[in-house]
């Protein structure tokens, strides 16, 4: 598990690491209000982080309602509604929703932003109602005693003059490929910081250094999908293994627990020999043989009382320094415990552990080659 430790640090270091010259770092995205458009670079809100954070001309403020406020010169405040900042456009709407009213006397000549082009609208007060003829009434300039429509010029008819008080026309900001209504909202652009090739490359923009006006592209320096793959594969391979190893650890010591025989009672105490309880042992007279699960007779008493014990000494020692635990209780061997070698394999338990399994099994639990530990007269009876 220690290489998985490892992949993971330098993952998340890797992955979190940016440049520390990255203005984001500092200035981060912020917003006015719930679905309102998201403010940074050019854009600042004013108070809410260092003026670096922001191009002057740009900076906004947010209103009670949780709305952005742009002003433009002759305090005009307008609502933000929407930013792009791959294309450099704002769309803006009017706080009292009477945008035709603001438009008569709008004035972008000291601003930063500008008009992607101008389009002439024709305004009519008139003293009928043309709703029914398709033209647009502008409710906001409207009243009981007026009427007033608004229409592209040459829109309205020639008899046109006989039925309005007064007409006029205003050049109003439009944007062909993002047409607005203009009595709801109008699109402006600007043109500098342009930043137009670094937002549509995933960068973002922002002042080099603390000091200086000038504009670099910052991109977070993460890694390649090839680098997040190799180290994914990193992390989950060396994890599989471990939980591989587990499962296959655990399977294989249910399948020894399986080939134990059900009456067999595994010893609880240090002393091993006194914990095994209503072991009948084979008649040493009639060498009864008893035949296992296996469809091999186990070996007579005889034969295995001549196999050789060993007692564990007062340290824990055992013959081999690997070879702790019984394969049949699945319990270390503890000092003073009496095991019983099997002489063909050398393979050795405890002496009540292997004494029950071979009464029943002809076989060492571990070699399974039956034949090479019976007595000439067990496998006679056996046959």
């Amino acid at each position: 598990m220690a290489p998985s430790v490892h992949f993971f640090s330098l993952f998340l270091a890797l992955s979190l690491h940016v440049s520390a010259n990255n203005p984001n770092d500092i200035c981060p995205v912020s917003f006015c209000g719930p679905g309102g458009p998201e403010i940074r670079f050019p854009f600042r809100a004013n108070d809410s982080y260092l003026e670096r954070c922001g191009y002057p001309g740009f900076n906004l403020s947010c209103n009670t309602q949780g709305q952005a406020i742009l002003q433009l010169p002759n305090s005009q405040d307008f609502i933000v509604d929407l930013v792009d900042y791959k294309e450099q456009y704002i769309v803006l709407k009017d706080p009292g929703n009477c945008l035709a009213k603001r438009l008569q006397h709008l004035t972008l000549s000291s601003s930063v932003f500008s008009a992607q082009e101008y389009g002439n609208f024709t305004f009519a007060d008139c003293v009928i109602d043309l709703s029914g003829l398709g033209f647009e009434r502008v409710d906001c300039l409207s009243d009981g005693q007026h009427t007033v429509y608004v229409a592209a010029p040459g829109a309205f008819p020639n008899y046109f003059s006989f039925i309005s008080r007064r007409t006029w026309t205003v050049s109003v900001p439009v944007a062909r490929q993002y047409p607005t209504d203009v009595t709801k909202s109008v699109v402006l652009k600007w043109d500098a910081p342009d930043c137009r090739s670094c937002e549509k490359s995933g960068g973002k923009c922002g002042f080099k250094g603390s000091a200086g006006s000038d504009v670099g592209c910052f991109v977070k320096h993460g890694l390649s999908k090839r680098a997040k793959l190799g180290i994914i594969l990193g992390i989950l391979l060396p994890l599989l293994l471990c939980i591989s190893g587990l499962a296959f650890y655990l399977s294989s010591r249910g399948r020894v627990s399986e080939q134990r025989d059900p009456h067999d009672q595994p010893p609880n105490s240090n002393n091993g020999e006194s914990n095994i309880s209503n072991i009948t042992s084979p008649s040493s007279s009639s060498r009864e043989t008893r035949h296992a699960s296996y469809g091999v007779a186990g070996i007579d008493l005889v034969t295995i009382e001549s196999y050789p014990k060993i007692q564990v000494d007062d340290d824990g020692q055992v013959p081999r320094p690997n070879d702790t635990i019984c394969a049949i209780c699945l319990s270390e061997y503890q000092s003073k415990e009496t095991l019983r070698t099997i002489p063909k394999c050398g393979h050795y338990f405890h002496a009540q552990c292997i004494d029950q399994w071979l009464g029943r099994n002809a076989s060492c639990p571990l070699c399974r080659d039956h034949k090479a530990y019976m007595s000439s007269d067990s496998l006679t009876s056996s046959n």
